[in-house]
């Protein structure tokens, strides 16, 4: 009984293995790699100031990061307190006209020795519901917004995706 019990358990470990997602570093803007997975490829055309944009047309899988220097924005006058100051700046004004736009509360957390703050928002478009993982990185000279979406009967399978994505960015 013991080895059928652990011949089992070795089973469920292998068969985990084989349907977990293999994460690849790919490098953005100068100095920052994020780690992003293999059904996922490099694209130009998701946003004009993304450093970095991946995606997956198939799976409606999307991910853009875009960088503000620090130094640059208190040049222009603009200074943020940390990253959950900086995502509730930008959260105010991003997609409020969408149609049932909803967001979840903010959560906080630090990996990769950086300031972590994170939501969930969903919004209708064009006869569409969208699940958006919002992410902002705070290191010593930058904010990242990471921004990861698909359309939201995709949510529950690529959000652990998601998630890895956003804990990943390593200067």
């Amino acid at each position: 009984m013991r080895l059928f019990t652990i011949l089992t358990a070795l089973f469920f470990v292998m068969i985990s293995g084989l349907f977990a997602q293999k994460m690849t570093p790919q490098k953005g803007g100068n100095c920052f790699t994020l780690d992003i997975p293999a059904y996922m490829t490099k694209t130009f055309n998701l946003n004009d100031v993304a450093s970095l944009q991946y995606h997956n047309i198939h799976k409606e899988a999307y991910t853009i990061v875009i960088e503000d220097n620090k130094e640059h924005l208190e040049f222009l006058g603009i200074k943020f307190v940390d990253a959950d100051d900086f995502l509730k700046n930008f959260i105010e004004s991003y997609m409020v006209d969408a149609e049932n736009r909803k967001t979840k509360s903010l959560s906080s957390f630090e990996e990769n020795s950086n300031k972590h703050a994170q939501l969930e928002m969903t919004w209708d478009q064009e006869g569409n519901r969208f699940y958006m993982l919002v992410t902002v990185v705070e290191s010593k000279t930058h904010f990242y917004k990471i921004l990861c979406w698909t359309l939201d009967e995709y949510k529950d399978s690529l959000k652990p995706d998601f998630l890895k994505i956003a804990k990943s960015l390593k200067e």
